[in-house]
């Protein structure tokens, strides 16, 4: 045994080295770290948003408000007519243009 070198008395050659530097140097482990804490950060940004107010209730005479601004849609001025009416025909595949 007085004839092992210091080199050797580290173990087996095929021994894995010991941590050169501390696990919270590792880049792996902070990209494994990073997307449960994104998540957590994301959940707490979505708490403030939620706690923050209540959403806006809808009205009682919705109905009658539709209605409203259905009329003065079809009672806008010309240069709002071919917008609107080109926007409807798209959505319910009509004519691209309104007849003459």
């Amino acid at each position: 045994m007085s004839s092992m070198s210091p080199a050797n008395s580290a173990g087996p050659p095929d021994s894995p080295k010991p941590l050169e530097r501390p696990w919270w140097k590792e880049f792996y482990v902070w990209m494994v770290i990073a997307g449960p804490l994104s998540a957590v950060i994301a959940c707490a940004i979505t708490a403030v948003y939620i706690l923050r107010g209540p959403d806006a209730l809808v009205s009682e005479d919705y109905y009658r408000e539709g209605i409203a601004l259905s009329q003065q849609v079809k009672t806008a001025p010309a240069p709002m007519q071919p917008a609107q009416t080109g926007r409807n025909h798209s959505a319910t595949g009509g004519p691209a243009h309104a007849p003459r």
